[in-house]
């Protein structure tokens, strides 16, 4: 058939056409067409990730820092669940991708196969939509309507259910490559969405906030927030687990809500207005058998700004009302001592202050480890951090690779627990196999040590041997030196804070990724200089 090409060849071009050209693939026997595709398309780059994943966690990482959408390719219903914990996390934080299941031949499905499922089903859950691709649709519009759909406010993944009949059946090359007619996103329509001048109305009365989350947390949209703070009153919050902030040096400093139900609770309370700009309500991560579930107060009025609509349009919208001659107050350089001593958290993100270069990228899911990295990190040289936006742990490794493909002259570090990382520590091998330019703190404490401090929140601890075995990697403990150069990622290994600073001096020298397991002490340290 020389006038024709696969369905499968159609949607990997209409695909590069809008600029997906990245596939972060795990695939299987139903996906060879789509894999011969990508190989005959000479624009598209393939990343093999070996669990599932690892590829949605990296497709999210990619699109949170170069802000479009990578492709992700997996096998039948199987692989989406897999996949589904970290795309989970990219739907939270509205992360635009396309994901591409295979699925079987139209004329297969209705036998009990092995690999028979739900995809619909398991698909919605963590999608912002579903598309069915069958036999006689326009593939090219198809995707291309999918890719619009992804990028168009509020952001999230796009799930397309590829039928192997679909994508081994012949198109013909002329409706293959025919023009693709843009579609309305609905980004432009003003209904239900909130004016510049209701909203600074109401942070101009009481006493009023802004809560801060996704377009709303760049460098631009964060000095423009400072102004309204300096020419208002009002004050400014980040979301507690944002999907993308720039940060450091250069950069407005906002305040980030605290995890802990109390602590967030307590530093709402003072506020009677609560201005939502690109975030969600503040609600506490679990319920508990004491306080609200909600974290305002049942008198404070929250505002909300429509899913649609741009944050960062509306606060540039908001600062044209006010009166000029205000400017951000931006943090300054601040470069930390070296720390001497036992190695702990806090020596660690001294340490990163001093040496991490401009324009680097942080994916952070250190859990505890992480807390007194804001202040640490207020005036490192510019940066941009990645948060674990849906609570589903395994999303810093990959999402630190995602960030480096797609990135890659900055220099990309992962902070990751050591219970945690094991979810993806797949993620290793495919840094290695794309040689990412990324350095991987493991926080070696060998425990699930948030856990810790929730049954201590709780009031059921003491726990007895058996309980306290649970949040135990003592026996055995990880091996993370072995489990790195296993997958070809160099590693190192840190028990003191001199060690860390050489270790991290050594892994930025190094071309590829490197791992450094940070072997975590709870003794006291000083900081010299």
């Amino acid at each position: 058939m020389s006038n024709a090409v696969f369905g499968a060849n159609t949607v990997v071009d209409a695909l590069v056409a809008a600029g997906v050209d990245t596939f972060f693939a795990n695939p299987g026997t139903s996906e060879i067409h789509l894999v011969s595709a990508i190989d005959n398309n000479p624009k598209a780059r393939s990343v093999l990730c070996l669990f599932e994943g690892v590829a949605t966690g990296a497709a999210d990482g990619f699109a949170r820092t170069t802000g479009k959408p990578a492709a992700v390719l997996l096998h039948l219903g199987p692989g989406l669940a897999n996949g589904l914990a970290n795309l989970h996390n990219a739907m939270k934080a509205r992360s635009p991708m396309v994901v591409l299941v295979g699925e079987h031949a139209s004329g297969h499905l209705k036998y009990d196969t092995p690999l028979k499922s739900d995809l619909q089903a398991l698909a919605g859950y963590a999608a912002k939509a579903v598309v069915s691709i069958k036999p006689g649709d326009d593939l090219a519009q198809t995707i291309q309507g999918a890719v619009e759909l992804s990028m168009a406010h509020p952001r999230g993944p796009v799930v397309v259910v590829a039928n192997a009949d679909v994508m081994w059946s012949p198109v013909e090359k002329d409706q293959s490559q025919s023009t693709l007619a843009s579609r309305r996103t609905g980004d432009d329509d003003d209904e239900g969405t909130l004016s510049a001048t209701e909203a600074l109305k109401f942070i101009q009365a009481g006493s009023s906030a802004m809560l801060l989350g996704g377009e709303a947390l760049g460098a631009e949209a964060l000095g423009l927030a400072d102004i309204l703070v300096q020419a208002t009153g009002c004050s400014a919050l980040s979301e507690t687990f944002n999907s993308r902030q720039e940060r450091g040096a250069g950069v407005a400093y906002v305040e980030r809500l605290p995890y802990f139900q109390e602590a967030a609770t307590e530093k709402l309370a003072r506020f009677d207005r609560l201005l939502l700009v690109g975030s969600r309500p503040p609600v506490a991560f679990f319920g508990s058998p004491e306080g609200s579930s909600e974290l305002t107060g049942g008198s404070t009025a929250v505002q909300s700004t429509a899913e649609r609509q741009s944050p960062l349009s509306l606060l540039r919208a908001m600062c044209a009302l006010i009166p000029s001659g205000f400017s951000p107050r931006v943090a300054e350089p601040s470069k930390s001592g070296s720390a001497i001593g036992p190695l702990t958290p806090k020596a660690v993100w001294s340490a990163v202050n001093r040496l991490m270069p401009e324009n680097s990228i942080i994916s952070d899911e250190a859990g505890v480890s992480s807390v007194g990295a804001d202040d640490a990190m207020r005036g490192a040289p510019r940066h941009v951090w990645l948060n674990l936006t849906g609570g589903s742990i395994g999303q810093g490794l990959p999402a630190g690779t995602g960030a480096a493909i797609g990135m890659p002259k900055s220099q990309v570090f992962v902070f990751h627990g050591d219970g945690g990382a094991m979810y993806t520590v797949q993620s290793l091998w495919t840094q290695a196999r794309e040689r990412a330019k990324v350095v991987n703190v493991i926080f070696k404490n060998d425990r699930y040590a948030i856990l810790d401090y929730e049954i201590k929140r709780h009031g059921l601890g003491p726990l007895g041997e058996r309980g306290a075995s649970m949040f135990s990697l003592a026996n055995p403990s990880l091996d993370w030196i072995a489990l790195a150069r296993g997958m070809g990622v160099k590693a190192l290994s840190a028990s003191t804070a001199e060690e860390f600073s050489d270790a991290l001096e050594h892994a930025l020298m190094t071309d590829g990724p490197v791992l450094i397991e940070a072997r975590m002490s709870t003794g006291k340290r000083t900081v010299k200089g």
